[in-house]
This record gives C-alpha cells, sequence and structure tokens, in this order.
C-alpha cells in the first residue's frame, strides 16, 4: 500500500493475474508421464508375446519330439500294418515318384495322420495342450541310395554307408519318411502358434 501524502490518498497494488503457464506446464508434464507409462505397457506386453511364443515353441519341440520317437516305435513294430495304408493311400503316402512334398503337414488329409494317445505308459505322451494331440505319418520314399540315384530317396545318410570306407551296402532296402508334428495346423484355433515338424528316414 502506497501513501500519497498530497492528496492524502491511500493507493492498493493488487498482485498480478495468473496467466496460465503453471496449468500448461502441468498438462504438459501430465502428457509426457502418460506417454512414458503407455511405452511401458507396450515393452512389457510385447516381451510377454516373446516369452509366451518361446515357451510355446519349446513344449511344441517336446511333443513333436515325443510323436516321432513313438511314431518310429510304432512303425519298425507294425512295419507290414504301414505298407498296407500306403498302398491304401498311395497318393499321399507313396513319395516314390518324388512328387510328395518336403512338408507333408497342410498338404496330406488329416485323416492320415495318426495321432498319439494320451497316458503313462512308454507307448504313450501326455501333451501340456490335450486338445491338441501330436501327430505322425509315414512315407514310403523308395529304394535308398547315397547318390541320388533310389525312386524317390535323394539324401546322404550315414545308414547307407558301408562303413569308413564309404562302400555302399549290398542291399539299401527301401527308406522311409516318418514326420511328426506337434499340433494341427489347419484347427484355426492353432493358427498364431508356434508349428514344430521334425523329420526321420529309416532305412528297412
Amino acid at each position: 500500500m502506497k501513501r500519497n501524502f498530497k492528496t492524502k490518498t491511500a493507493q492498493m497494488n493488487f498482485p498480478r493475474q495468473q496467466r496460465g503457464m503453471a496449468l500448461a506446464i502441468s498438462l504438459v508434464l501430465l502428457v509426457v508421464v502418460t506417454l512414458v507409462g503407455l511405452a511401458g505397457m507396450r515393452g512389457t506386453i510385447f516381451q510377454e508375446r516373446m516369452a509366451g511364443g518361446a515357451y510355446d515353441r519349446e513344449t511344441g519341440f517336446q511333443a513333436a519330439e515325443a510323436a516321432l520317437m513313438l511314431g518310429a516305435r510304432d512303425f519298425t513294430n507294425n512295419r507290414q500294418t504301414w505298407v498296407e495304408r500306403i498302398k491304401d493311400y498311395e497318393s499321399d503316402l507313396d513319395c516314390s515318384d518324388q512328387t510328395c512334398a518336403a512338408n507333408p503337414s497342410g498338404v496330406i488329409d488329416n485323416e492320415r495322420w495318426e495321432s498319439v494317445s494320451s497316458g503313462t505308459t512308454d507307448s504313450d505322451f501326455t501333451a501340456i495342450d490335450s486338445a491338441n494331440p501330436p501327430q505322425y505319418v509315414v512315407q514310403l520314399l523308395g529304394d535308398c541310395s547315397s547318390t541320388g540315384a533310389g525312386g524317390g530317396f535323394t539324401g546322404t545318410t550315414d545308414q547307407n554307408e558301408g562303413g569308413p570306407g564309404g562302400t555302399l551296402l549290398a542291399n539299401q532296402g527301401q527308406c522311409y519318411r516318418i514326420t511328426a508334428r506337434a499340433i494341427d495346423p489347419e484347427n484355426t484355433a492353432n493358427a498364431e502358434r508356434a508349428q514344430v515338424l521334425l523329420q526321420a528316414t529309416y532305412r528297412m
């Protein structure tokens, strides 16, 4: 308050009115904090998806590996049954003419695939996803030949070599391919899941 002694009046000094700078700064800081929080949430969600994908792939690999081992046991123990089945479904299971796809999953009719039974015996496998048991199928590749001269088998394997000298076995026999998959890829529920496929070649 100032006094004017000439006019004997008093003048009051009122504080300046606020122009909203504090509010503007607060809003900017709030936006920054919100963006940082959203970025952190996005990173966390992305990491969770990566962890889920890695877990799904690992469990899928174990299921496919179990199906491959059990499929090989089924084939070796019931070879004649599979030979007859290959004759019945020649277009899908007979690859001796080299027309079969390298990856039969999604190509062969689902009815040709054998599902692994769930249980605790040495012939069973209990998958974590009980609704999607692992499956396997056996295909005939034709005459075995490490030089690619066979009807359907064109790869080199140690089973076709006659020891350290590399002499080919006189009786190379027939080669069969066992393919195992963790889940059925044609099931719409498995569209975004990890697809694990394992294969093994047997000379009989």
